[in-house]
């Protein structure tokens, strides 16, 4: 690699305040070659900024925190900036833009597990992800019969005004995963980019994720290297349940009309080596798939058991009423997803690493699910909603929550990557990616 990043230790996560404090630091520190500018305000009213780096004719775009649990990449945005700001051969021929945070008012209501200790309960009692029709990552338009969707966010509007005016040739969108390994996704077949991804991975000493997760039944350039499918065919699968589109395309498939190249880089807060075993685990795949079936809709039985009867009574319009109906959803649209890829995988053995996967995510989706409902009855009683029926229901979401977070802490391994290390693997990537992009140039 040209341009081996530095990677100092990073003791916390950055909140919104302090990401924009250290992106207003880069511009006094590189007043010649650093830009900030408005491009458009959240639906609380933030403000969303720009921070242009350099004046080569080829625009990168890199977009910091597309999903407000996942803020390894606040601190990369950071990093990344300051490094080709200061480093006129890791800049190249490039203007580097840097949208910080793309949606500050959720990433907030995370922020208070950044402090740590990062620990599995301390991630979700204070847990927030919004639900998909409410991410601005994945509400950019699809008009096509079988999967409309045109219900863009102020966010996404904001972004696509970016990525029209810029029309970048590389999209960087930055993203984080909870367990396991690392594992990327680009939106084409890149001569050399897995290899590069995961020799990067491998110098930090990052293990691969070897279990798809979201990108199950997903093209392969390499092991844990996805290929975005077309929007129309992610839209039309979210569908399949009911025939409604829940969401609309990514940013990477509307960067893909300027002929942009996209990268994303999914890194781990905590490892787990089974995430990376390719060994056999003797037992078939589909079977796998049907017990992970079970799971989660015992999850989605459990929390409509705690929530269903006290719905009359909730009275405070919170995001996270939103977000946990958004969570169940997916958890169901991942139910129906494993049914639909049983027989894709009949006629042979699960590994070690996909059986993995499979029960991490039963673990993370029902430990989502009772961490939003927690919070969200907690909001209730101190707004003074204190109906017994509420009472009752916040004691059951307490019980759920505590049985599941011990299972699975007793499952899982909750040891943390150092920060330094995940930065560093997000930085290098998008290093590595755009010098084989130079290559092609030429």
């Amino acid at each position: 690699m040209d341009h081996m990043y530095d990677a100092a230790p990073i003791g916390r996560l950055l909140t919104v305040d302090e990401l924009n404090a250290a992106v207003e630091d880069i511009v006094r520190d590189f007043p010649e070659r650093c830009r900030l500018r408005r491009i458009g305000s959240s639906r609380q009213g933030e403000p969303l900024s720009l921070l242009s780096v350099g004046d080569g004719p080829e625009q990168v775009l890199v977009v910091g925190g597309p999903h407000p649990n996942e803020p390894v990449g606040l601190w990369t945005v950071v990093r990344l900036a300051r490094l080709v700001a200061g480093d006129e051969a890791a800049r190249g021929r490039r203007t580097w833009n840097f949208i910080p945070c793309l949606d500050p008012d959720a990433t907030r209501l995370n922020e208070g597990w950044f402090d740590g200790p990062l620990t599995i309960r301390r991630y979700h009692e204070r847990f927030y992800r919004p639900a998909l029709d409410d991410q601005p990552e994945w509400t950019f338009p699809v008009l096509e019969e079988g999967a409309y969707f045109d219900a863009m966010l102020p966010e996404t509007q904001a972004l696509a005004r970016v990525i029209d005016e810029l029309r970048p040739r590389l999209s960087y969108s930055l993203h984080n995963s909870d367990f396991g390994g690392v594992f990327h996704i680009l939106d084409r077949d890149l001569p050399g980019a897995a290899a590069a991804l995961n020799e990067v991975s491998a110098q930090r000493g990052l293990a691969l994720s070897l279990g798809p997760m979201d990108t199950l039944g997903w093209a392969q350039a390499g092991p844990a290297v996805y290929l975005m499918p077309q929007a129309r065919e992610l839209a039309a699968a979210a569908a399949r349940d009911d025939g409604t589109a829940r969401f609309g395309s990514s940013s990477s498939h509307y960067a893909a009309r300027h002929g942009a190249t996209t990268l994303i880089v999914e890194t781990p807060l905590w490892r787990d080596p089974r995430a990376s075993d390719a060994g056999t685990t003797g037992r078939a795949y589909p079977e796998v798939l049907q017990e992970g079936s079970r799971d989660l809709e015992d999850t989605v039985g459990r929390i409509s058991d705690v929530m269903d009867p006290v719905q009359p009574f909730l009275t405070v319009p919170t995001p996270l009423r939103r977000a946990l109906s958004g969570s169940l959803e997916q958890t169901r649209a991942l139910r129906v997803g494993y049914r639909a890829m049983e027989p894709v995988f009949a006629g042979r053995d699960a590994t070690v690493a996909e059986e993995f996967t499979v029960r991490c995510t039963g673990h993370m989706l029902r430990l989502r699910a009772a961490g939003l409902l927690r919070r969200h009855l907690d909001v209730e009683q101190r707004a003074g909603n204190q109906r017994a029926a509420v009472r009752t229901a916040a004691r059951a979401a307490d019980a759920l929550f505590d049985l599941w977070c011990a299972q699975a802490e007793a499952y899982l391994t909750a040891d943390p990557y150092p920060l330094g290390d995940l930065v560093a693997v997000q930085v290098e990537a998008v290093l590595a990616v755009a010098g084989l992009l130079d290559a092609e140039t030429v």
